[in-house]
């Protein structure tokens, strides 16, 4: 052996037994601090909680009446009850689904864990033992290795094979079980008035909406000529707001600046500072720039940006339409059914979605075109490997420390540490590198929000689900894969140093590095004993979230140092965001490091399962008493979350199959691929079964029809005020400041000072006029923001579900002079939707809105294009008419008007037994209609019933009672103007309906060969009906392709379709209402 191989053997030798002295040591003393630690937090908690109750349960102070938390008493464990006995629906009511959605994750992530470790540690770790034992020499175990199954070799590894299909089996339980529940969960809030009288609920967002369109008018056109199934209740196209809400941001900031500099002007008000402030203007972080009188520059500042506000708010309606408008349908349930027929289509350009929560859009975002979009996640993507590649400079720091033993052997110093104070170096490599860690990940999620945003996500639900899903991958690559090959490459490098010092052959030189897989492989199992020292930092954090003594220390310093301004205090006083994306993340990392490492070295699982314990009792007291989530989604991040679990998984056989390939033989590690495969098998099953009711609410005929329809969207101007900007609303701010120092207002601003009242936040303070601003003077029990105007803030107060639901308004929009006329005009397209269904007008001429004066004035609305308008049918027949009015374009659209009711989009029913169900695909031709949404037959709106396990699927009516061969007997024939005569024994039958005003509930549209309805004389026995009876006709069949139509011209109708019945007059006449008519 030469004498670089003995040396090789030697460092390698000194360091295995380093982590042998190092190892144990290190892991007890993490273990031990952290306990201590999370003890100490959790006490503080107790203490501090009774008397800081704005602190540590602002929700009590703020929630609405039904949202809010059971109260807690004064004493110092009262507040562990509630925590332990409140239920998930209770839960449910109080802080919403995505909490509740979190904290099942965490209870799932926690059984889960339990019971992978309860097998693990009980089965697999006496299996590592009994062979370490047997077959490995005493000087070469590892105290702490030995319970891993990094020596282990041969047919003793079967038992961790078949670990591995137990534990994926297993897994697959806790996840199905748990979307089981949370689609239950979905579906309850669906149902729950907080989602049905929401105005977002039942509306979409179109976005990219070309430029021809670019009207309210122009939008309606648009929907109508897609053929929806319902028509709309109002629609809204976006307005550009210029610099407008650049100007308000700039304002609010001027206006925080100045607050700023007087109250540490004011900090103590019996002895003035002899200078007054100054401000640099120009220069670049302090340095430079010219010199001026601060609050002098700021208030002048502040009435400048106050009139350009004003002229800009006064001159909106004057400003161009943009590329994104909203439209609203008379309920939830049809809003859902559009939206999910038409994902992933784009019409005419557009793209259709259901629309979000007002204040969850990026409204910088939403006029973003697509090919600056796909501009932007390419650079964005850039970014992200950019960011991965920077990011592991400092952590090869952190690597470097955590394994340090490896470099004791040729660095002085760190031998000597090892040798003379080994507890001392085992406290260092146990707690340095997870606290160094735990810092470089807090500005991690800011910078992908940042990047996300870029990229073009169009609200913040999106930004978190993007977010989520990079923000955990990039944990996962950087802190397990990356920063294991960092240490193989400590290594390797090393040893590669020390042999060629040694002069050793190339030979020898490359044998050494075909053993690196083998070092990989040794390495990440020796780093379970770094994660058995990150996990219980992650306990310890979680505790430290529920006592917030950083945040106290830092408010009391900044308080004794600085000043708190009024605005400052009242803000600290409002419940925080629940950042869901980080904490998701976070436990996300937890579940892939145990799940890898569950098989592997079994006390990792054990590690994560009591972070997800302490987790979830922690974060429910938070979630319940403490924090508010930024919009409500219900638990839409479900999905993401269990994908990246099914993604450990995944990992986790990878694993296990290169460490068994690497040890024995590579016959083992294909014994894992059908688990692996199982996962994917599983992947689509769970979609299949869960992700449309999880997305999607269709109702069964029965619910459907219980929906409340919504009406007077256009006449109360609802899209408007809700879907507006919020620059368009949203009051500038007022300067505040304490109340102590209002007579010191005159020292600053020379002039007599005006007092008066005004209201802040909801509340009537005092004001004071000075320098051309007011004031409003602040007492100390004026600090708190006031319930109702937090609450309407969050968009939780009575009157902005009025919006959506009553005839009240919500907040002033932009300036409108819509009317009941709007109202009537939609009313009236609902009324030409029930009684034609699609395409034209069936009366004698088709139908006409009336002149441009008699439209209502809101779709009178200043034209959007300076150049051109199309003037006929959007255009397509290439005709223009210069700056054509929006009158224009529905006036034109109305041969494409709303066709009839389609069956939900997931039906899947065969042909023979759809009954009313239609074609699932807007624009098709439709097989079935049912013509009143509001009345109580709705099997052509119905999909899958209400999700309920104990109930199956509700199905539509069946239809097999009335079905026959042939068209029904005593049919003649029907013409319209210009149709050609037709055998209803030609071409079939359907029956029409009597679409009148008094029509019965039971008024149907049936499919080809479908019979008359019970109620049909010819059906009835007796004296009127019956085969003795008078046999009353009440339809003609007409032929489903008339000579003079087309489909382009009714879009119904298709060659060679099946004919309709056509209802007839009392006098025995056909109804020449229902008739086609000549596109005229």
């Amino acid at each position: 052996m030469s004498d670089a191989q003995e040396a090789t053997n030697a460092i390698f030798d000194a360091y295995e037994s380093r982590l042998t002295r190092i190892g144990g040591p290190a892991v007890g003393i993490q273990l031990a601090l952290m306990v201590g630690v999370g003890l100490a937090a959790i006490i503080g908690f107790s203490v501090l909680r009774p008397n800081n109750s704005v602190v540590y349960q602002p929700k009590l102070k703020y929630a609405a009446d039904d949202k809010r938390p059971p109260k807690i008493g004064k004493g110092i464990f009262d507040w562990v009850r509630p925590v332990l006995t409140l239920k998930e629906q209770e839960m449910m009511a109080l802080m919403g689904l995505d909490s509740v959605a979190y904290l099942r994750f965490l209870r799932m992530c926690r059984n889960m864990f339990i019971c992978i470790a309860a097998l693990t540690c009980a089965v697999l770790i006496p299996i590592n033992v009994v062979y370490n034992l047997r077959y490995v020499k005493e000087d070469n175990r590892n105290y702490l290795l030995i319970l891993t199954m990094s020596k282990v070799k041969g047919n003793w590894l079967w038992a961790h094979v078949v670990a591995t299909y137990v534990l994926t089996f297993m897994a697959f339980f806790f996840i199905w079980t748990n979307y089981d529940a949370i689609v239950r969960l979905r579906w309850q809030w669906f149902r729950s008035p907080a989602y049905q009288d929401m105005l977002h609920a039942r509306s979409l967002m179109i976005t990219q909406v070309n430029k021809k369109f670019q009207t309210d008018a122009g939008l309606a056109g648009l929907l109508a000529s897609l053929n929806i199934p319902y028509p709309t209740s109002a629609v809204h196209i976006g307005r550009r707001f210029g610099a407008l809400p650049a100007l308000i941001k700039k304002h609010n900031e001027a206006v925080e600046e100045l607050e700023h500099v007087l109250t540490t002007y004011f900090k103590n008000p019996d002895r003035l500072p002899t200078q007054r402030p100054v401000k640099h203007i120009g220069g670049h972080m302090g340095l430079g720039g010219q010199k001026v009188d601060a609050i002098d520059y700021l208030t002048e500042k502040i009435k400048r940006l106050e009139q350009r506000v004003d002229v800009a708010r006064a001159q909106i309606n004057e400003r161009k339409a943009e590329n994104y408008g909203f439209a609203s349908f008379e309920s939830v349930p049809y809003a859902h059914i559009v939206a999910k027929t038409l994902r992933g289509k784009r019409r005419h350009g557009a793209h259709f979605d259901l629309a979000p929560q007002p204040k969850d859009l990026i409204w910088d975002n939403l006029q973003m075109t697509d090919a600056a979009r796909t501009k932007n996640k390419f650079f964005g993507g850039i970014l992200l490997v950019l960011l991965c590649g920077f990011y592991t400079i400092p952590l090869v720091a952190v690597a470097l420390l955590a394994n340090l033993a490896a470099l004791s052997a040729y660095v002085g110093f760190i031998n000597t540490w090892v040798s003379d104070y080994p507890w001392l170096f085992s406290a260092f490599v146990g707690i340095v590198p997870p606290i160094l860690t735990f810092l470089l990940q807090m500005i991690l999620p800011m910078i992908i929000r940042w990047i996300a945003s870029l990229q073009g996500a169009t609200t913040h639900s999106q930004s978190d689900r993007i977010v989520t899903a990079r923000y955990s991958a990039f944990l996962f690559i950087t802190q397990f894969i990356i920063f294991s090959l960092l240490g193989v490459i400590v290594q390797v490098v090393s040893q590669i140093v020390i042999q060629i010092q040694g002069h050793a052959s190339a030979s020898k030189i490359w044998d050494y590095l075909q053993t690196v897989p083998d070092k990989l492989q040794n390495t990440y199992m020796i780093q379970s004993t770094y994660w058995l020292t990150v996990f219980p930092l992650r306990g310890a954090s979680a505790c430290f979230d529920l006592a917030q003594i950083i945040s106290l220390l830092l408010v009391w310093f900044k308080t004794r140092m600085f000043g708190r301004t009024p605005r400052e205090i009242r803000e600290a006083t409002k419940p925080p965001y629940f950042d869901f994306p980080v904490y998701y993340s976070n436990h996300l990392l937890v579940v892939a490091v145990a799940m890898v490492y569950a098989p592997i070295a079994p006390l990792v699982g054990l590690f994560g399962a009591g972070v997800f314990a302490v987790s979830y009792y922690v974060y429910k007291y938070q979630n319940l008493y403490v924090s508010v989530p930024r919009t409500e989604t219900g638990g839409r991040l479900w999905n993401v979350v269990v994908n990246r679990v099914l993604t450990a998984l995944i990992l986790m056989h990878i694993f296990m199959a290169v460490s068994i390939g690497l040890q024995t033989n590579w016959f083992y590690a294909i014994a894992l691929a059908p688990p692996a495969v199982c996962v994917l098998i599983f992947k689509v099953i769970l979609d299949r079964k869960f992700i449309h009711r999880f997305r999607w609410y269709i109702p069964g005929e029965v619910e459907m029809a219980e929906v409340h329809m919504h009406r007077a969207d256009a006449r109360k101007n609802r899209l408007e005020k809700r879907f507006g900007h919020d620059a368009l609303s949203e009051p500038l701010w007022t300067p505040m400041l304490h109340k102590n120092v209002q007579h010191l207002l005159p020292t600053i601003y020379n002039g007599r000072i005006e007092q008066g009242e005004t209201k802040v936040g909801g509340k009537t303070v005092e004001q004071n006029m000075a320098g051309g601003l007011t004031f409003a003077m602040m007492e100390a029990h004026d600090l708190t923001v006031d319930r109702a105007a937090y609450l309407r803030e969050r968009e939780e107060d009575e009157m902005t579900i009025s919006t959506a639901f009553n005839n009240r308004a919500h907040r002033p929009g932009a300036p409108s002079v819509a009317g009941t006329e709007v109202d009537d005009y939609f009313a009236g397209r609902h009324a030409e939707y029930l009684k034609h269904g699609a395409a034209m007008s069936r009366s004698g001429t088709p139908f006409n809105p009336g002149t441009p004066e008699e439209l209502p004035a809101e779709l009178q609305r200043m034209p959007t294009y300076d150049d051109q308008t199309p003037g006929s049918f959007f255009g397509m027949d290439g005709r223009t008419t210069p700056n054509a009015s929006t009158d224009n374009l529905i006036q034109q659209a109305q041969p494409y008007q709303y066709p009839p009711s389609y069956s939900s989009p997931d039906r899947t029913l065969p042909h023979h037994a759809r009954g009313m169900s239609g074609s699932p695909r807007i624009g098709g031709p439709p097989v079935g209609h049912r013509t009143n949404a509001s009345q109580t037959s709705f099997s052509s709106l119905s999909g899958a019933s209400a999700y309920d396990p104990g109930m199956q699927q509700a199905h539509p009516l069946d239809l097999a009672q009335y079905s026959r061969q042939g068209p029904p007997p005593n049919v003649g024939m029907a013409r319209g103007p210009g149709a050609r005569s037709a055998s209803v024994d030609s071409y079939g039958g359907q029956w029409q309906p009597q679409h009148a005003a008094a029509r019965s509930q039971q008024s149907i549209d049936y499919a080809y060969g479908g019979a008359a309805p019970r109620g049909d004389p010819r059906r009835m026995s007796g004296p009127y009906g019956g085969a003795g009876g008078p046999q009353e006709r009440l339809a003609h069949g007409v032929s489903a392709a008339p000579a003079a139509y087309g489909a382009a011209a009714y879009a119904d109708f298709g060659s060679g379709g099946a004919p309709r019945y056509v209802p007839l007059n009392p006098d025995g006449t056909e109804s020449a209402e229902y008739l086609p008519q000549r596109r005229r």
